[in-house]
């Protein structure tokens, strides 16, 4: 398949330059997901990412990121487990709400699974989490899970990231 601009030079940057890297990383499109946590004696807490991967099969470990300064870490830390809330193509609202740094849960989650981190209700699919591991990255802490339970729905669609701006797939998926 070929784009119409795909032989078009590219525009190129400093790589350390802060500018140029969002521009370069913002042309990936990414999901959106909502990580959540409940120390104990605590009220929940949830967080908007697009910083999530998978790392490993076997064991099974996924991973996401945090701002250094984030005052959400200490809650991470604390609770010692955590929920990837994969969001849907419908939850834009929920991704703003909680793309505050430290917000608190509210009626938007359900019960917790099996590592005690809050669930987001209608979520497209979730990755339920012990804290296996934290290591520094730049200005960010990667924090790696130990999937405990997992869950997902079959005809939703995934809201997307993009250049800065929420999207979708389109018609065409199924």
């Amino acid at each position: 398949m070929t784009t119409s601009d795909e032989h078009a030079p590219m525009t190129r940057g400093n790589g350390a330059e802060n500018g140029a890297f969002r521009s370069t990383f913002g042309r990936f499109a990414t999901g959106v997901a909502v990580a959540s946590c409940r120390a104990e004696g605590e009220k929940g807490t949830a967080i908007t990412v697009n910083s999530v991967a998978s790392v490993s099969l076997d064991p099974a470990l996924t991973l996401f990121c945090l701002e250094e300064t984030s005052a959400t870490i200490a809650s991470f830390l604390r609770a010692g487990h955590f929920a990837l809330n994969f969001l849907t193509e419908e939850s834009q609202v929920i991704s703003d709400r909680y793309a505050r740094d430290h917000a608190l849960i509210d009626g938007d989650f359900g019960a917790a699974w099996q590592s005690g981190a809050p669930i987001l209700n209608g979520a497209l699919a979730v990755a339920d989490c012990v804290l296996h591991d934290v290591h520094g990255g730049g200005d960010h802490r990667i924090l790696v899970g130990r999937v405990v339970e997992t869950g997902w729905r079959e005809n939703a669609r995934p809201l997307l990231y993009y250049q800065g701006g929420y999207g979708n797939i389109g018609d065409t998926a199924s």
